[in-house]
């Protein structure tokens, strides 16, 4: 999570905040270091505050679960020789608070952005700006439409075929301290719909509709996509800039599909991200007979 994050300011949003250059683009990049900002210079307080203190509250919680005597760092938590994934009850909790408050970071900017531009009446944008609600967003994994359409079922199609995956051939989880295995999965709805409403509002929602502003789309959808692959490290399970920045060009090529609105790459992103991760948690190391592989989520 460290890494990723000083990835994502060093390679990403020094050049971002000079290119964006322009209110919509400020109020993002303060939103972004200090959820809640853009919605205060955007006079929407009452939304300000919900932001910052879901930031504040996150950030408290895992400081807290991290400081437990039962978690697990990630160095030992994740043994990429043997692909074994170790977990505890804390340790998903602090993953929890974590993925929440990222993506804090990552809707703060977005909402901030989206709402200054319909403030300015959206005036010499090339591209939409459609306020798209969290509730909305929320929902967007459940919604028959985009559960029925070939653009989101193609590649969940691929995601399911990781459950098919033997405990010899990919990552498999050692539960700690009497945790279940359904007590696992339960936890990966709640910290998979934070990543997915987050990534998508700030990689798609701001920054595929932006770069696409400014440069096209084409030039859009590298530039943001680029971007996605450059905030993630291949660390543990996550997937490394290649399959992410892959994953990106799919994901915004929908979104700029959809006249740029997210709801159904947040459907897409999030089904992808469960179906991989309860992959991980079907078998333990003692269903094993050997090592090989692995499939990874984004």
């Amino acid at each position: 999570m460290k890494r990723a994050l000083t990835t994502l300011i060093l390679l990403l949003f020094a050049p971002s905040a000079a290119a964006l250059g322009s209110q919509a683009g400020w109020v993002a990049t303060g939103s972004f270091f200090a959820p809640g900002t853009g919605q205060f210079i955007n006079q929407q307080p009452g939304k300000g505050a919900a932001h910052l203190s879901t930031f504040l509250g996150s950030i408290a919680a895992s400081a807290y679960y991290q400081n437990h005597e039962d978690f697990i760092e990630f160095d030992d938590r994740y043994d990429e020789d043997n692909e074994i994934i170790y977990t505890t009850r804390v340790n998903e909790h602090a993953d929890l608070a974590s993925r929440v408050m990222l993506a804090s970071m990552f809707y703060s900017s977005y909402d901030a952005y989206i709402e200054r531009r319909r403030l300015l009446g959206n005036r010499n944008y090339n591209t939409p700006a459609h306020a798209e609600s969290l509730q909305s967003l929320t929902l967007a994994p459940f919604n028959r439409e985009y559960l029925t359409r070939w653009t989101t079922l193609a590649p969940l199609a691929i995601a399911a075929s990781t459950l098919l995956i033997g405990p010899d051939d990919g990552w498999v989880t050692s539960f700690e301290d009497g945790m279940s295995r359904g007590e696992a999965a339960a936890y990966v709805f709640p910290q998979h719909g934070a990543v997915a409403i987050g990534e998508e509002a700030f990689f798609r929602g701001m920054l595929n509709n932006s770069f696409s502003h400014q440069w096209g789309e084409r030039w859009g959808l590298a530039a943001s996509s680029v971007a996605f692959g450059l905030a993630h490290t291949g660390e543990g399970v996550s997937a490394n800039a290649a399959v992410a920045t892959a994953a990106g060009f799919y994901l915004g090529w929908v979104h700029q599909r959809n006249d740029y609105q997210l709801g159904e790459s947040v459907a897409i992103h999030f089904w992808w991200n469960v179906m991989v991760s309860l992959a991980t948690l079907r078998y333990g190391p003692e269903d094993r007979t050997a090592q090989v592989s692995v499939a990874i989520p984004f």
